[in-house]
């Protein structure tokens, strides 16, 4: 889009409060705040009482970023784009925009500290700051992951509580969860089914493998943790999936996916792929080789690349 006269055209005088902005815009506040915050655009007016009060032109800058947005653009193109034009009326966005990236270790400090002090609207803050700057896939890998692995270290290390544990798995959990119900997980290429170990009780790992999964198209049934093996064979039995995918965090809920690896690989065929993974590898590479199957790597980009590859390329 040629920017040259296009904010002429609209009022800079701010009359708009934020909610009413939101409204006009269908994009969520804390969306353009992180903008803000982090490009300067857009640039509302500050009341004596700190309240922002936006203008027509910064609500058609936000309703030009959220449609190249909408298009695949990240938000830092988009800005760029804007920049690129030659709008004299866009000349302050020169200024205005931080070019430098976010530093994704400062943010998993952040985000490690609000969870670790229980603070959910900190950690509320980050997180929505997090997914309105970047896609999601680079938010999953290099926050959520990275963070929840910190957490997890930490209380075997003994350096946190069970309850902080518990508080961070939760918050992340319904994260994760609320963005898994966006989306359609009865329709895509290819059936899988991803759960748990038949003890293991963490399935952070896994659910984050399913959102990611759902996001590239495939049909996940997502079962979460402490999946008995009786039971999945039934469902395997009953829906015939492409492939089983199961996590582990620790060595023992690890060797019990030796015995469900062997079972599966022995089904009638066309029997099912076996996939796994869990910190449990990661942290002892020596079980990756104990348990019949495909090691899906140490993250979720990881396991998406090695089921795509697997499936495909046919059985």
């Amino acid at each position: 889009m040629a920017t040259q006269g296009f904010l002429t055209q609209f009022s800079d005088i701010p009359i708009y409060n934020t909610k009413a902005v939101s409204q006009e815009t269908g994009v969520p506040a804390d969306t353009f705040r992180a903008w803000e915050r982090r490009y300067g655009v857009p640039r509302p007016h500050r009341t004596e009482g700190g309240h922002r009060l936006y203008s027509e032109r910064d609500i058609a800058v936000i309703r030009w970023l959220r449609d190249r947005t909408a298009e695949g653009m990240t938000i830092s193109q988009a800005v760029a784009l804007m920049i690129s034009g030659s709008d004299s009326n866009l000349a302050w966005l020169d200024t205005a925009v931080d070019t430098e990236p976010h530093s994704w270790e400062r943010l998993n400090g952040q985000f490690v500290a609000a969870l670790i002090d229980y603070d959910e609207r900190r950690a509320e803050r980050i997180v929505g700051e997090a997914f309105a700057l970047y896609p999601l896939d680079e938010v999953f890998a290099k926050l959520i992951q990275p963070t929840m692995i910190e957490i997890g270290e930490q209380w075997h290390q003994g350096k946190i509580t069970v309850t902080v544990e518990h508080f961070a798995t939760q918050f992340v959990r319904r994260k994760l969860s609320s963005i898994l119900n966006t989306y359609s997980i009865s329709e895509g290429r290819g059936l899988l089914v991803v759960g748990c170990a038949p003890s293991e009780q963490h399935d952070l790992g896994a659910l984050l493998l399913a959102v990611s999964l759902v996001r590239h198209g495939w049909q996940v049934l997502y079962l979460g943790p402490q999946i008995p093996l009786k039971d999945l064979l039934d469902t395997i039995q009953r829906i015939q999936p492409d492939m089983v995918c199961l996590s582990a965090s620790t060595t023992e809920t690890a060797l019990e996916l030796v015995e469900i690896g062997r079972v599966i690989t022995r089904l009638t065929p066309p029997a099912p792929y076996f996939g796994f993974g869990g910190r449990a590898f990661t942290v002892n590479g020596i079980l990756k080789h104990k348990v019949p199957g495909l090691y899906l790597g140490d993250t979720a980009q990881e396991g998406i690349d090695v089921i795509a590859d697997t499936l495909n390329n046919g059985k």
